[in-house]
């Protein structure tokens, strides 16, 4: 890589991510964290704390706040480039100018041990790994790629863009959007967790035969699983978030641009608005609503609907004022125990004192 300044503030200053440049047009080789920069590098500084070690080591160019600028003002050589959202610019820079490119494989386009149904219909730059499965009437959109070991079921649809990690499993007739990412281990479209029992309590299984759909701009983190819906379709909409080993069972609808944390697990048939945030270790139960911007905190439980958006927290689920006030007082129920016993035995020894004084 080698780049201009000036280059880059063309390519991103119509969008809004870069408003500013100020110094010389220098160019740079390469991008790096402060700690790793060298005197070829380009840098992001978001946070005060870091510019005096950004400064000492005279990076090329620094991304930075407008408010931070003048801490950069020693370095004659540097260029500016000022950003509303340093992060922001850091992720839409760095994934032009500094991801790892998947579609520069090892192996051919089309991998020998890659089995494919021959009514499978793929886009001509599709790039399919080791041990892959395709299987019959699948479509796979241009541009995908789809990893070692990856298994793609009958009827299943992929879109443009999309990347497949390793040993991804994508069950009949799901269907995924496009630029979606699947890491490693994800299950899309397994049969989701509906029995019915008899009179001796055995367990039947219900035949789950629906499907699971996966919008565009979706991440599923490694070893996420979406189950098949009983009827119908679960649904991941647009730009969801997920982080690894998170369980979406089978009817439920997560809305647009949903965050959701690692070991996160929701319920059938729960509903999620859209800009939903979930913390860790969140339990959600099934046929629950909750409403868009709300906010789930502190290995949150939740039992039911929530109407209104905020910020909630605890088990169950409870606003963030009422769970800090709550958690006050828990911290404080051993010595308040303590003062209740005490105040108990000096009750018993007035109202003995005082029967004896009867007496």
């Amino acid at each position: 890589m080698n780049k201009k300044a000036s280059e880059l503030f063309a390519e991103f200053k119509d969008q809004g991510l870069l408003t500013e440049m100020q110094g010389p047009d220098t160019g740079f080789t390469r991008i790096d964290s402060v700690e790793a920069c060298t005197s070829n590098s380009l840098i992001f500084v978001s946070d005060p704390a870091f510019a005096e070690q950004a400064v000492d080591r005279t990076p090329r160019v620094v991304v930075t706040h407008q408010k931070l600028a003048g801490l950069f003002s020693s370095l004659k050589s540097t260029a500016l480039l000022i950003s509303p959202n340093v992060k922001l610019a850091q992720a839409l820079i760095r994934q032009i100018y500094d991801d790892y490119d998947h579609h520069d494989t090892e192996w051919p386009q089309i991998h020998t041990s890659a089995v494919i149904h021959q009514t499978a219909i793929l886009a001509d730059d599709v790039i399919i790994g080791p041990g892959a499965v395709i299987g019959r009437d699948v479509r796979v959109g241009k541009g995908s790629i789809i990893k070692a070991n990856c298994v793609v079921e009958e009827g299943a649809s992929i879109g443009q863009d999309c990347l497949l990690f390793p040993c991804v499993v994508i069950a009949h007739a799901c269907r995924i959007g496009d630029r979606v990412v699947l890491k490693a281990g994800c299950t899309i479209g397994m049969d989701g967790f509906g029995f019915a029992q008899d009179a001796e309590g055995r367990s039947h299984r219900i035949p789950q035969a629906g499907t699971v759909v996966i919008e565009d701009d979706v991440l599923l983190g490694a070893q996420c699983n979406i189950d098949r819906a009983t009827w119908g379709e679960t649904r991941i909409r647009t730009g969801c978030k997920l982080d690894a080993f998170c369980h979406i069972a089978h009817n439920v609808d997560v809305g647009a641009d949903c965050i959701i944390v690692a070991q996160a697990g929701i319920a059938g048939s729960t509903t999620l608005g859209e800009r939903v945030k979930i913390s860790g270790q969140c339990a959600i139960i099934d046929h629950v609503t909750i409403a868009a911007d709300v906010v789930l905190l502190h290995r949150p439980g939740v039992i039911n609907d929530i109407d209104e958006p905020g910020v909630y927290a605890g088990a169950p689920v409870q606003p963030i004022k009422d769970y800090f006030r709550n958690m006050a007082v828990a911290n404080k129920l051993t010595n308040l125990r303590q003062r209740v016993r005490l105040l108990e035995k000096q009750i018993d020894e007035l109202a003995n004192s005082n029967s004896t004084t009867t007496d």
